[in-house]
Protein backbone atom coordinates (compact mmCIF):
# COMPACT_ATOMS: atom_id res chain seq x y z
CA UNK A 1 0.00 0.00 0.00
CA UNK A 2 1.42 3.40 -0.94
CA UNK A 3 0.46 6.77 0.35
CA UNK A 4 0.67 10.04 -1.51
CA UNK A 5 1.99 13.02 0.32
CA UNK A 6 -0.33 15.98 -0.25
CA UNK A 7 1.35 18.83 -2.09
CA UNK A 8 0.71 22.31 -0.73
CA UNK A 9 -1.20 24.51 -3.11
CA UNK A 10 0.55 27.93 -3.24
CA UNK A 11 -2.66 29.52 -4.56
CA UNK A 12 -4.52 28.56 -1.38
CA UNK A 13 -1.72 30.07 0.69
CA UNK A 14 -2.06 33.32 -1.26
CA UNK A 15 -5.80 33.38 -0.64
CA UNK A 16 -5.37 32.82 3.07
CA UNK A 17 -2.67 35.52 3.23
CA UNK A 18 -4.99 37.92 1.41
CA UNK A 19 -7.86 37.12 3.77
CA UNK A 20 -5.61 37.48 6.80
CA UNK A 21 -4.38 40.87 5.59
CA UNK A 22 -7.94 41.97 4.86
CA UNK A 23 -9.03 41.11 8.40
CA UNK A 24 -5.97 42.64 10.05
CA UNK A 25 -6.36 45.92 8.17
CA UNK A 26 -10.16 46.20 8.50
CA UNK A 27 -11.85 48.84 10.61
CA UNK A 28 -14.03 47.65 13.51
CA UNK A 29 -17.11 48.47 11.45
CA UNK A 30 -15.85 46.42 8.51
CA UNK A 31 -15.07 43.51 10.86
CA UNK A 32 -18.69 43.50 12.05
CA UNK A 33 -19.90 43.32 8.44
CA UNK A 34 -17.43 40.50 7.77
CA UNK A 35 -18.82 38.56 10.74
CA UNK A 36 -22.34 39.01 9.40
CA UNK A 37 -21.13 37.79 5.99
CA UNK A 38 -19.67 34.66 7.60
CA UNK A 39 -22.84 33.98 9.57
CA UNK A 40 -24.99 34.51 6.48
CA UNK A 41 -22.76 32.22 4.40
CA UNK A 42 -22.93 29.58 7.14
CA UNK A 43 -26.73 29.71 7.11
CA UNK A 44 -26.88 29.55 3.31
CA UNK A 45 -24.65 26.47 3.36
CA UNK A 46 -26.51 25.07 6.39
CA UNK A 47 -23.19 24.95 8.20
CA UNK A 48 -24.19 25.30 11.84
CA UNK A 49 -20.60 25.44 13.10
CA UNK A 50 -19.57 28.30 10.81
CA UNK A 51 -22.76 30.28 11.41
CA UNK A 52 -22.64 29.73 15.18
CA UNK A 53 -19.00 30.78 15.43
CA UNK A 54 -19.68 34.02 13.58
CA UNK A 55 -22.74 34.82 15.72
CA UNK A 56 -20.74 34.02 18.87
CA UNK A 57 -18.12 36.53 17.74
CA UNK A 58 -20.86 39.10 17.15
CA UNK A 59 -21.96 38.51 20.75
CA UNK A 60 -18.35 38.89 21.94
CA UNK A 61 -18.10 42.21 20.10
CA UNK A 62 -20.98 43.77 22.04
CA UNK A 63 -20.09 46.73 24.23
CA UNK A 64 -22.38 46.65 27.26
CA UNK A 65 -21.35 50.18 28.12
CA UNK A 66 -24.27 50.98 25.80
CA UNK A 67 -26.61 48.71 27.69
CA UNK A 68 -29.92 49.24 25.90
CA UNK A 69 -28.59 48.61 22.40
CA UNK A 70 -26.23 45.81 23.44
CA UNK A 71 -28.91 43.99 25.41
CA UNK A 72 -31.30 44.11 22.46
CA UNK A 73 -28.65 42.83 20.08
CA UNK A 74 -27.62 40.15 22.56
CA UNK A 75 -31.20 38.86 22.68
CA UNK A 76 -31.41 38.82 18.89
CA UNK A 77 -28.07 37.05 18.53
CA UNK A 78 -29.05 34.53 21.20
CA UNK A 79 -32.31 33.84 19.36
CA UNK A 80 -30.40 33.44 16.08
CA UNK A 81 -28.03 30.95 17.74
CA UNK A 82 -30.99 28.90 18.95
CA UNK A 83 -32.52 28.96 15.47
CA UNK A 84 -29.24 27.74 13.97
CA UNK A 85 -28.97 24.95 16.53
CA UNK A 86 -32.52 23.87 15.63
CA UNK A 87 -31.46 24.00 11.95
CA UNK A 88 -33.93 26.78 11.17
CA UNK A 89 -31.47 28.40 8.82
CA UNK A 90 -34.11 30.31 6.85
CA UNK A 91 -35.25 32.24 9.93
CA UNK A 92 -31.67 32.90 11.07
CA UNK A 93 -30.68 33.97 7.56
CA UNK A 94 -33.57 36.43 7.34
CA UNK A 95 -32.61 38.10 10.63
CA UNK A 96 -28.88 38.15 9.90
CA UNK A 97 -29.43 39.64 6.44
CA UNK A 98 -31.69 42.34 7.85
CA UNK A 99 -29.23 43.16 10.64
CA UNK A 100 -26.32 43.30 8.20
CA UNK A 101 -28.18 45.69 5.91
CA UNK A 102 -29.01 47.90 8.88
CA UNK A 103 -25.36 47.97 10.01
CA UNK A 104 -24.23 48.73 6.46
CA UNK A 105 -26.60 51.70 6.19
CA UNK A 106 -25.57 52.98 9.63
CA UNK A 107 -21.87 52.77 8.72
CA UNK A 108 -22.43 54.59 5.44
CA UNK A 109 -24.35 57.35 7.22
CA UNK A 110 -21.63 57.65 9.85
CA UNK A 111 -18.95 57.93 7.19
CA UNK A 112 -20.98 60.54 5.27
CA UNK A 113 -21.39 62.74 8.34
Amino acid sequence: MSYQVPVANPYLKQISNYQENEVLSASPEKLILMLYDQAILGCKRQDAEKASRAVAELINSLNFKYEEISTGLFRLYDYILREIKMQKYKDALYLLTDLRQTWDVAIQQLQAA
